[in-house]
């Protein structure tokens, strides 16, 4: 699992357009080269990719004939499978052991182990000259050892730097004049600041703050679905399940518009669908003496029994009991954009029952019924 983590990792990196991909391969035949398999995945002709043969010192004595290293130091484009940065491979030896100054460590700083690095590189070109039967020439010596594989890359990105310049000065002088006109803006609005000034941009921003709301409560189609609505099932992902009484989940195809991207007062017509659901299946909580008989209570202007306003102060108090939970789910963060709407619509419908204790509603002439009969 660990592997194939670093080698989605390396892949990732590998995609992006503009890096130059280091493949290393540890091998002496280049039909057999397993990493420039993986890094055709990516970069197909390898017009991006330098090619690093390591640990060149152990392959060196491997080789029983000069023609077989010199079709290793030079190996044909069919063997390549490409063109690659450089035109041919890199060769390159590292020296064993750690630096460091513990008990372990084989060179005690980084100098030494340079040092170490040159004359690893030394020995290879006279162990390759010496396989050869020959020199090596300037071409082939420019591809042997880790500094020239260092001096190579350090062209090569200068090279590219400069070609970018032309490209990339346009770039930056644009985005200078961007910056300079947005802080001259800002130096300006703040050379402007007053109480006046800050109140009537406040009153403008509020103004079109309701009135975006209010549009959108309303119903309106300039806001893309696809970006600001919620389907049913979106809602209940992201907020949590509104359940029923029983603790049941509603199904969805007793919602109407279930499958639909809403917002605002559409969101909050299917909102009040589910609640409506909800209640309308909860039977009326039972009603004791004695909670009638508190109810009653004694009137201002005499001392008789005001049975409507009992009804009604109990048909508050008991729906208040039923209701509020569910009037909570309801207003949940998972309402989007219609729950803060929600919730206060509902609020003020409860207070209004509350203020309003002579209104005729139908909940309190039903308790009014209830209350006759059971005295």
């Amino acid at each position: 699992a660990q592997a194939r983590a670093v080698e989605m990792l390396v892949r990732t990196k590998m995609q992006h357009k503009e890096y130059i991909i280091l493949c290393l391969e540890d091998c002496s035949d280049w039909s057999n080269a397993t990493t420039r398999r993986v890094v055709m995945q990516v970069d197909p002709e390898l017009s991006r990719t330098v090619m690093v043969a390591t640990k060149l010192d152990t392959k060196i004595p491997q080789f029983g004939r000069s023609s077989d290293v010199e079709l290793f130091l030079r190996p044909p484009t069919r063997l390549l499978d490409g063109s690659i940065l450089g035109e041919t491979p890199f060769f390159t030896s590292v020296p064993s052991g750690r630096v460091g100054t513990n008990r372990d460590a084989v060179y005690r700083s980084n100098d030494q182990f340079k040092e170490a690095v040159a004359s690893r590189e030394a020995q290879d070109v006279a162990a390759l000259e010496d396989k050869l039967g020959r020199s090596l020439l300037k071409e082939e010596r420019a591809r042997v050892g880790v500094s020239r594989l260092g001096c190579f890359l350090e062209e090569l990105l200068q090279r590219r730097y400069i070609d970018s310049v032309p490209l990339i000065v346009p770039l930056l002088d644009k985005e200078s004049r961007n910056i300079t006109r947005k802080l001259q803006q800002i130096v300006h609005e703040i050379g402007n600041l007053d109480e006046i000034k800050l109140k009537r941009k406040g009153r403008l921003f509020r103004d079109s703050f309701l009135a975006k709301l209010s549009l959108l409560l309303k119903g309106t189609v300039v806001a893309p679905p696809d970006r600001f609505g919620e389907m049913l099932q979106d809602e209940r992902v992201h907020g949590g399940e509104f359940l029923g009484p029983d603790g049941i989940q509603i199904p969805y195809k007793l919602m109407p518009n279930a499958g639909m991207r809403l917002y605002g007062g559409a969101q909050y017509h299917r909102a009040m669908a589910e609640f409506r659901y909800v209640a309308g299946g909860i039977k009326c909580p039972p009603i004791s003496r004695e909670e009638i008989v508190n109810a009653c209570g004694v009137e201002d202007i005499h001392d008789g029994t005001n049975y409507f306003r009992t009804a009604c102060v109990i048909a508050v108090a008991k729906a208040r009991d039923t209701f509020e939970p569910f009037l909570h789910q309801i207003s949940d963060a998972r309402r989007n954009k219609a729950s803060n709407h929600i919730a206060q619509f509902d609020k003020e419908s409860i207070g209004s029952i509350n203020q309003r204790e002579d209104s005729k509603c139908e909940e309190a002439l039903m308790m009014k019924r209830v209350l006759l009969k059971s005295m």
